[in-house]
């Protein structure tokens, strides 16, 4: 253990508890109550289902889609809800650190087989990002990215102008409030099409409008074919 170790120890993502040194992210005890997206879940985007024998979420079950597929890791509760605000609004950044280890840890065999070959962060508006100091998708793609030796993709999607938040809207309203929000750097446009298979990312996914209106923009502009991971999902029931 060094000195700076000793003046800022490990503390849990959840609990906030200094960690013990075998512990790594989380204490022991949120280890055991991390919520984690399990059967039966949306074949489609990965929410959690109430009946295995529906298959697809509400969500997806009455929209058209952009998306091939998508997965997310937690289930998105109030604690998990804290955490990840820390992570963005609290300056907790090496936070990021044990969440891309998650994210490789439980996504990876799925991005291998999906054979993906780049990560696009979900941007943020430059005002909210200049407010944070970072955008956690940009911190969580690339810590991801080195870890699947994939190369991230960080401007190529833009956000054009700031929206309301999401989470005050209804399925409706969300859908108009993103309505051309998004586009992609033309002068980074030839390095997009290099690829065909993209990986998304973003920290939370409520009805999936966001990634939706991302997976349309980036397909309006060239062949590909989009996936999504999240870290955090709500519930279909």
């Amino acid at each position: 253990m060094n000195f700076l170790d000793l003046l800022y120890p490990a503390k849990c993502v959840m609990c906030d508890t200094i960690l013990n040194g075998q512990e790594r992210g989380v204490c022991s005890a949120c280890r055991k109550q991390l919520p984690l997206v399990e059967e039966p879940f949306c074949k489609h985007c990965g929410k959690p289902v109430g009946d295995v024998r529906e298959g697809l979420c509400l969500d997806c079950r009455s929209r058209d889609t952009e998306l091939e597929q998508g997965r997310a890791l937690w289930v998105y509760t109030d604690k998990m809800r804290k955490a990840i605000a820390n992570y963005k609004y609290g300056g907790c950044l090496e936070d990021g650190d044990f969440y891309a280890d998650e994210l490789y840890q439980r996504a990876g065999f799925w991005i291998r087989k999906k054979k993906i070959q780049c990560i696009v962060p979900v941007p943020i508006h430059w005002r909210k990002r200049w407010f944070r100091g970072f955008n956690q998708s940009t911190d969580l793609a690339g810590k991801l990215g080195g870890k699947l030796s994939l190369p991230v993709l960080d401007h190529v999607l833009v956000r054009k102008r700031a929206t309301q938040p999401q989470k005050t809207l209804d399925n409706r309203q969300r859908a108009s409030n993103l309505r051309g929000v998004f586009g992609v750097d033309q002068e980074k446009l030839g390095e997009l099409n290099r690829f065909q298979r993209i990986l998304l990312l973003d920290d939370i996914y409520t009805t999936g409008a966001t990634l939706e209106e991302c997976a349309g923009t980036l397909k309006r502009h060239g062949d590909f074919q989009v996936y999504s991971l999240c870290l955090c999902i709500g519930k279909d029931y």
